[in-house]
């Protein structure tokens, strides 16, 4: 959602009480406080899709919410939150929880909110007697609502992935663990699905494999990872995670092999998958068989008529680059290397 406001929406600001539809919008995005992994999921719709008087919709976990309504209540918070900075008695933890959500659902580089609600959240772990487990799953179940609803800006926030990793880290601390799969698959997943090539995203991920100390089942991220890839085979930074993962994986000739299946059958020539598989063989992940094999689909490609101009170039470069690196006199330390953490420049 852009921050812009159209001149009707402007000229209605002021038309209502701004703390009336900001109690309502608040009291309607309170996330239940018993244990629930149910995640809200959150639009913003035009005028015209409400019932006349009507700014805010709610079906169970799924919520919609006017421009207006949320413009309204973002003005009321920010003065609520500028308020608390400058008196912090005024208020409750509660109501500053409150008003921060509601400005960073309305902007998500709000940098101030999610510092804030990080002061209120360590006051609170700090607390005698604290359950440090649910105050952290309340939090975490926050800001996955934000990075998993339709918003497009949310999916993709430096902000928001930043507070979630911090809010991470503080699992660690407590000597708490966190599902890295299930996390990867309901969040990582789904916001590459709602903003592709999500580099934050998938950092993020890489961020919870790595802390993990291993301490999940790999076989069946490997699995859910591959077949989101397949799905989603134009997305290179999907790709990019795989291969990270496979560049530390015993399964990876088996992984390998299907994804030559997946680019014979559908005869991909797009450039996402033409990175990874000559990154894996460069790296020296790729057997001598799988290629055999990979030389020769490439080649296949190379020699139909349907297969795009554009994509040939790719298809050459492809080769070209890992004939290069898969030579004897090539680095194969700094190739496993910058495969598990991350190329710095791009392959071509």
């Amino acid at each position: 959602m852009s921050r812009a406001i159209d001149p009707k929406t402007a000229t209605n600001l002021n038309s209502v009480n701004l703390q009336q539809v900001y109690e309502e919008l608040t009291q309607t995005l309170t996330l239940p406080s018993s244990p629930s992994t149910t995640l809200l999921e959150i639009e913003i719709l035009k005028e015209f899709h409400f019932p006349p008087g009507q700014t805010i919709l709610k079906d169970n976990n799924f919520i919609a919410i006017s421009k207006l309504a949320l413009v309204q209540s973002f003005l009321f918070a920010r003065t609520r939150l500028r308020a608390y900075q400058t008196d912090p008695s005024l208020f409750s933890s509660d109501d500053i929880s409150s008003a921060t959500f509601t400005i960073l659902l309305f902007d998500p580089e709000h940098l101030t909110a999610a510092n804030t609600r990080k002061r209120l959240l360590q006051s609170e772990l700090q607390r005698q007697n604290s359950d440090h487990r649910t105050v952290l799953e309340q939090e975490k179940r926050t800001v996955d609502s934000l990075l998993t609803s339709r918003l497009h800006r949310h999916t993709k926030s430096p902000v928001l992935w930043s507070h979630r990793r911090w809010l991470i880290t503080q699992y660690a601390k407590y000597g708490l663990s966190v599902e890295v799969t299930g996390d990867i698959e309901r969040i990582v997943c789904v916001a590459g699905e709602r903003h592709p090539r999500n580099y934050y995203a998938w950092c993020h991920a890489r961020f919870l494999v790595n802390i993990s100390n291993n301490n999940f089942n790999r076989g069946k991220l490997l699995e859910i990872v591959q077949t989101w890839c397949a799905q989603n085979h134009t997305d290179i930074s999907g790709w990019s995670f795989l291969s990270f993962l496979l560049g530390r994986d015993k399964d990876a000739p088996e992984v390998i092999a299907k994804v030559l299946d997946l680019v014979e059958s559908l005869r991909l020539s797009n450039e996402s998958v033409w990175v990874f598989l000559p990154t894996l063989a460069a790296a020296g992940v790729m057997t001598e068989e799988a290629y055999s094999r990979f030389l020769k689909i490439q080649k296949e490609l190379l020699e139909m008529e349907t297969t795009a101009v554009a994509d040939k170039a790719v298809l050459r470069r492809a080769v070209e680059w890992c004939e290069t690196y898969r030579s004897p006199s090539a680095d194969s330390t700094r190739l496993m290397r910058q495969l598990r953490y991350g190329w710095k420049k791009p392959l071509f």
